[in-house]
């Protein structure tokens, strides 16, 4: 939908989102936890009817629940992990909006569905998040009434779920990057014990490094922990 055709309660909706995310995302100390919060509270402040609301990621097989607003997402995010597959996982995997209008009449997901009925649910909206064509996961919306998510909602949803995608792909790099800085260390301790304990070189420790790696099958930075806190070499 082009923003010409877009009628003036939609424009609205986008702004206060998009408002609401800002917020959130220019709080220092919020963190990605409390980012995640902000945004599922933003979905019930700016879309109607939402009563329940969950962000979560997929990372090749596993589907793994990150924030949730109210109990029902939480307890249909482990019948998804059970039994591999729902309307959050399928927008994950599909990369497209799921729409569910009625759960009461909707024979997809039989487990999920049934349990959902039972806490309530009657209508779902899950939104597909990404990033640079990487999937991420999804953002998903539950309604208590019935038909409850439109077009206008669709597109509220989408804008909100691209703020909770640049979120979680910062906050994936910066594991990452946080992660690799870990190992470099590990790695440089267990060099300097080596180079000490053997009188050797740096470029002579790394390769008894990378041949112990080999020979046990782990990765160099597990073997440069176990060197860095018991200062032996594994044989």
């Amino acid at each position: 939908m082009e923003l010409d055709e877009m009628d003036g309660n939609t424009i609205s909706d986008g702004v206060t989102a998009v408002d609401a995310i800002g917020r959130a995302l220019r709080a220092r100390t919020a963190g990605l936890q409390g980012t995640l919060d902000a945004i599922l509270l933003a979905a019930t402040d700016c879309i109607e009817l939402v009563d329940f609301a969950g962000v979560n990621i997929l990372r090749g097989r596993s589907f793994e629940p990150q924030a949730a607003l109210g109990e029902p997402p939480n307890e249909l995010d482990v019948i998804q992990q059970r039994t591999g597959e729902g309307p959050c996982i399928e927008a994950s995997r599909s990369q497209l909006p799921i729409v569910v209008d009625d759960l009461a009449r909707d024979p997809r997901w039989p487990d999920f569905t049934a349990r959902g009925i039972v806490l309530g649910v009657r209508s779902m909206l899950c939104v597909p998040l990404w990033v640079d064509e990487h999937r991420l996961g999804s953002v998903s919306l539950y309604s208590t009434t019935p038909n409850a998510f439109g077009e206008r909602a669709q597109r509220v949803a989408e804008l909100l779920a691209v703020h909770a995608a640049v979120v979680l792909s910062d906050a994936q790099r910066i594991d990452n990057l946080g992660l690799a800085l870990k190992n470099r260390d590990l790695i440089g301790q267990a060099k300097g014990i080596l180079m000490e304990r053997h009188r050797i070189t740096a470029d002579v420790a790394f390769t008894l490094l990378s041949t112990a790696s080999q020979r046990s099958n782990r990765k160099v930075a597990s073997v440069a922990e176990e060197v860095a806190s018991t200062g032996v070499l594994p044989s």
